[in-house]
């Protein structure tokens, strides 16, 4: 696994993770200094499901396949992290072995906290202690509405519920209700974001269309005219 040479700024990029965005830039400069860059190219396996944990991993930039193995071979993918997303930090913090495996989908670079660091830092941080807590809390309400999306919402309003999120998140503003979005997560990633199938996935999207609550500009480019629309259908 080679260095990265190029400057990365590592005290930016922690700020995206929740787990480590309450901190102050004392704090985090503090464990950016512990971090270390890697670059590895696409397929890469960064750790195996079982293995013992070494540290978490997150995304700078590229994108990484985190999945678990059935007794027969087949794979179950969990989730598809970019930039910002951690790999590992689940065994880093119960202090058991990776509970998935992570490979990477395309050349990818990344900040490595080794474990030993992160532990030594938490003993000596009530910061990160407290930061910790509230990333634990915050996961917790996001299982309670994943729950409650998939119980009680069709695929399509799911996939509404989706691109409202993301289109929040990293979206432009086009008018005083409209969003230009570019989109470039594939049918798989969404199906398995929104708990769906990927013919399931095709099918909401073409209602949506029709209904006029997004509008396909190209392959990577989604218009919302209205987002609060949007939003109406992913809550009815």
């Amino acid at each position: 696994m080679a260095l990265e040479r190029r400057p990365i700024d590592r005290v930016g990029l922690l700020k995206t993770v929740p787990l480590f965005s309450s901190l102050t830039e004392q704090a985090l400069q503090k464990l950016a200094d512990r971090c270390l860059i890697r670059s590895v190219p696409s397929g890469y396996l960064l750790f195996a499901e079982g293995d013992q944990s070494k540290g978490l991993y997150i995304v700078e930039h590229g994108r990484a396949r985190i999945y678990t193995t059935s007794r027969e071979g087949r794979e179950q993918i969990l989730h598809i992290q970019d930039r910002g997303g951690m790999l590992g930090e689940v065994s880093i913090l119960d202090g058991d072995n990776y509970a998935a495996s992570a490979v990477t989908t395309e050349p990818t670079c990344l900040l490595f906290l080794p474990r030993a660091a992160f532990e030594e830092y938490y003993r000596s941080s009530p910061e990160i202690a407290h930061a910790i807590i509230k990333s634990l809390g915050r996961r917790l309400r996001a299982l309670i509405e994943v729950t409650d999306t998939l119980a009680f919402h069709d695929v399509a309003a799911r996939l509404a519920i989706f691109l409202v999120n993301t289109a929040e998140r990293e979206g432009v503003r086009t008018g005083n209700d409209s969003i230009r979005l570019r989109f470039e997560r594939t049918q798989e990633e969404v199906a398995i974001a929104i708990g769906a199938a990927r013919e399931s996935v095709s099918r909401a999207k073409k209602q949506l269309i029709e209904n006029g609550l997004i509008e396909q500009c190209n392959s990577s480019l989604i218009h919302i005219p209205s987002i609060k629309a949007l939003r109406d259908r992913a809550h009815s």
